[in-house]
């Protein structure tokens, strides 16, 4: 199997840079080839300066080299581009080309034709993108993998691990400690971290590797009970570990990737958590501790995280098990063999 990404990076401090590099990571040890488009990392095989198109010669001098179907895992997801970038694929090797889309957006007739008429395989990782997918390019295979969350490395502590982390990481000890993971833009509604009462400690983990809301930022920053972290932070399972409580605010489309990585590494460290019910969310299972609000509700997060605070009952790691990585790699090499 050949693996052919942009989004490989060392760091994996985002949705779709994480879900790319995992499986290239993991399907390497497999015996796949990775090859890196414009993107630098330890691990690939080759590392490529590919034109837009994927026409290059380079490109296909790595792929013909290496035997088997080829895995393409585009960051745009389904762009005309990507599918532009497909097809080629495609007319340059006669491979079976599987694509993997971490996101979805609404396609023009170019590009439903293009992905048609490369005859591709779409991989998919929530069931509400498995659906859309079928229905706007009939005739197309369409399967769906749950990625993905390595429950070995997010794994439930103890409470006096919990409280050694929180001094660890300079937390309090006599405050409500909320945290959430992602990318610093008003388009992730984290604007609701605003209205938290004194009682009540945020810490907020931003991407160091996406464009930030600098407006937004310093409105954070004038609060003393609000953390931000905008370093990489290789131990990240240690801070949702030291977390009490992990709330995912997002209500606006395309603000995540399908199924978002962090509510899943929250649920394998037990931690309780609010979420809206943004795409595979609303598919996980039913939980203690396990809150899915209305967009409404969740301007009323501090009267939210009031009544949480309360439960003393917490069994979020069962949602994470059915998403784990090892399950999710072996799916997605079966529905490709």
């Amino acid at each position: 199997m050949v693996i052919i990404s942009d989004c490989l990076k060392n760091n994996l401090d985002e949705g779709c840079i994480k879900v790319a590099s995992t499986i290239s990571k993991k399907l390497k040890k497999a015996g796949a080839t990775v090859v890196a488009a414009n993107c630098d990392c330890d691990y690939a095989d080759y590392k490529i300066s590919a034109n837009k198109i994927y026409t290059n010669k380079e490109l296909y001098n790595a792929i013909s080299e290496s035997n088997g179907d080829i895995l393409y895992i585009p960051f745009a997801s389904n762009t005309l581009g990507s599918a532009v970038r497909t097809f080629n694929l495609v007319r340059k090797t006669g491979s079976k080309i599987n694509v993997l889309f971490s996101l979805r957006w609404n396609m023009n007739c170019l590009t439903k034709w293009l992905l048609k008429a490369s005859k591709c395989r779409v991989i998919t990782i929530s069931q509400e993108s498995y659906e859309f997918f079928k229905k706007e390019i009939p005739g197309v295979a369409v399967h769906n993998v749950q990625v993905g969350v390595d429950t070995s490395k997010f794994k439930p502590v103890s409470e006096d691990q919990k409280k050694a982390l929180k001094e660890k990481y300079g937390l309090p000890l006599d405050k409500t400690v909320v945290l959430h993971v992602g990318h610093l833009k008003h388009g992730r509604n984290i604007d609701v971290f605003l209205d938290i009462d004194d009682d009540t400690y945020a810490v907020l983990v931003f991407s160091a590797v996406t464009e930030k809301d600098l407006d937004l930022k310093r409105e954070l920053e004038k609060k003393k009970n609000i953390k931000i972290i905008e370093d990489y932070v290789p131990n990240i399972e240690e801070i949702y570990q030291a977390a009490d409580i992990y709330v995912f605010p997002i209500v606006a489309e395309n603000n995540s990737i399908d199924v978002p990585l962090s509510v899943l590494e929250a649920a394998g460290t037990n931690c309780k958590i609010i979420s809206t019910k943004y795409k595979e969310i609303a598919y996980f299972d039913d939980a203690e501790g396990f809150h899915r609000v209305s967009n409404e509700e969740m301007n009323n997060l501090q009267g939210i995280i009031n009544e949480v605070s309360k439960e003393t009952s917490v069994n979020t790691s069962i949602i994470a098990e059915k998403y784990d990585w090892a399950k999710a790699l072996n799916d997605l090499k079966e529905i490709i063999r």
